[in-house]
């Protein structure tokens, strides 16, 4: 095991593992991924040039003395695999979004934008069929970084399709049809699925898209964005706890505004639960402490307010009033709705969301 080949093992876990922290761990991995690619590629190409690639594996899988090779590479193409699995079900969806937001570049025409995920799926595909060309000696740490984020991308995949426990189901807090940007109970689908965010490991982020599309207009005016000024509605029966309306709408793409939840309702809806709806529009809010409301009831508007980096409602249900981090989430699913998912429509009696649903 050379020592350079581990220290940019060890640098590279460093990069996932801070990225993870942060809660833009697919943002890191697109990166990633795209770079290892292409310098792999452009390495390969290098080598073939100057007549010093092996084709032992390609030609004879099975010899003996090239078995450690085959194995190395029947652990790439698991992981391979998996991270393919991982495109499709929405880890990258909001990755151009996302990160035009937070550097204040163009954003993309279409969430989610489809040329990166042909692009990462292209990547994963030249990286398995180059693990049939592998480099002499067998590479000890980069198999072991390969193998960890095997079982990485199988834990988070397992737990996207696991059903959730004990959930609360709710009527749908908006009208209309909107999409869920941040949602599943794993950091691959939402950045609120975190280890350091437990106060809203669970919440759902939904944003207004229209033929592929968040805005009409200049991105940089929060009055673009479809979902701006659209209903709030009351999830449940219940009573209103907490209420705040005083925060203005924040620029598009601003983020680390305190107070972070900005204007807010918080209502107890049974059961040691309150639903909390958050970012929104300032001077929207159409109730009190103490009213009691009704499902289905108009309750405030979406906005743009706290640390939201465009127009949309962050939703979850916990289990006390205040907001705080002492709060934990529970898992919401929603009744009433007709769900669309990878362009098929169904209507559950209870919908468990994740990123790139669809709800009407």
């Amino acid at each position: 095991m050379g020592k350079v080949q581990l220290l940019l093992v060890l640098l590279g876990l460093l990069v996932l593992a801070g990225a993870y922290w942060i809660n833009l761990l697919p943002e890191a991995l697109a990166v990633l991924v795209l770079t290892v690619s292409l310098v792999t590629v452009a390495l390969r190409l290098w080598h073939a040039h100057r007549g010093r690639i092996d084709y032992g594996l390609l030609r004879h899988p099975f010899r003996r003395e090239l078995r450690p090779f085959l194995l190395q590479c029947l652990n790439h193409w698991l992981f391979w695999a998996l991270f393919g699995a991982a495109i499709l079900v929405g880890t990258f969806a909001v990755v151009p979004a996302q990160v035009g937001s937070l550097f204040s570049l163009p954003l993309p025409d279409q969430i989610p934008y489809q040329p990166l995920m042909i692009v990462l799926g292209v990547a994963a595909l030249a990286m398995a069929v180059l693990a049939l060309l592998p480099r002499h000696p067998v590479q000890v740490a980069t198999n072991i970084l390969v193998a960890v984020g095997t079982v990485f991308f199988a834990i988070q995949l397992v737990r996207i399709y696991t059903p959730p426990a004990d959930p609360m189901a709710v009527d749908s807090p908006l009208a209309g049809e909107w999409q869920t940007v941040a949602a599943g109970r794993s950091v691959l689908l939402s950045h609120h699925y975190s280890y350091s965010t437990p106060q809203v490991r669970n919440a759902l982020d939904f944003v207004q898209i229209v033929d592929g599309r968040g805005y009409n207009g200049d991105p940089k005016r929060v009055e673009s964005w479809y979902g701006f000024g659209e209903p709030v509605l009351a999830p449940a029966d219940g009573r209103v706890v907490s209420v705040s309306d005083i925060h203005p709408d924040e620029p598009i793409g601003e983020t680390g505004v305190t107070p972070p939840y900005g204007n807010h309702i918080v209502l107890e809806i049974g059961n040691h639960r309150y639903a909390v709806m958050a970012h929104l529009k300032q001077g929207s809010v159409q109730v009190r402490n103490g009213e009691v409301v009704r499902h289905g009831q108009q309750i405030a508007a979406v906005g743009d307010s706290g640390n939201s980096l465009w127009p949309h409602l962050h939703f979850h249900v916990q289990n006390r009033p205040e907001l705080d981090t002492q709060a934990r989430t529970v898992p919401a699913v929603f009744r009433g709705v007709l769900l669309t998912r990878n362009g098929k429509q169904t209507t559950p009696a209870e919908a468990d969301l994740r990123r790139g649903d669809q709800i009407h």
